[in-house]
């Protein structure tokens, strides 16, 4: 919050009370929501706020670095907003629940070290998403057969 606030104040911006409430609601969440699913919660607190302000600050934020976008392998092409930030982070993806676990490893920093002497780019920034079944869709699974 204090990051997004000193941000706004550089720009010369304010920090309305919607902006606040959609950013406190989108750090709370433990998923990654799409701009309806923030709207679904920011608007039983805040009747009068439209989808187009949750859309329009999600993307402001993620202008400022303060989230990322997702674009998970789903049915529908769906925009996903993850607030984790700014530690760079991967997801597994469940391909069963849909659910998404974030992790980070050291292998993924080899990798771009390698990559990097292979082919003499600059790596600024890795996202990686790997899909499969979590273990409760396994466990699932096994019990069903």
């Amino acid at each position: 919050m204090r990051e997004m606030i000193a941000r706004l104040h550089s720009q010369g911006g304010r920090l309305t009370s919607q902006r606040r409430l959609i950013f406190e609601v989108l750090q709370e969440m433990d998923s990654h929501p799409t701009a309806e699913e923030v709207y679904a919660i920011v608007n039983q607190q805040a009747p009068n706020l439209h989808l187009s302000t949750v859309y329009r600050t999600l993307r402001w934020l993620e202008q400022e670095g303060l989230v990322s976008t997702r674009h998970f392998q789903e049915k529908r092409r769906t925009e996903r907003f993850d607030s984790s930030h700014p530690a760079e982070h991967h997801h597994f993806v469940c391909t069963a629940c849909q659910r998404v676990i974030e992790f980070n490893s050291p292998y993924i920093d080899h990798i771009k070290e390698e990559f990097t002497l292979d082919t003499g780019v600059r790596v600024e920034r890795a996202s990686i998403e790997l899909y499969g079944l979590c273990a409760d869709c396994q466990a699932q699974s096994k019990g069903g057969l």
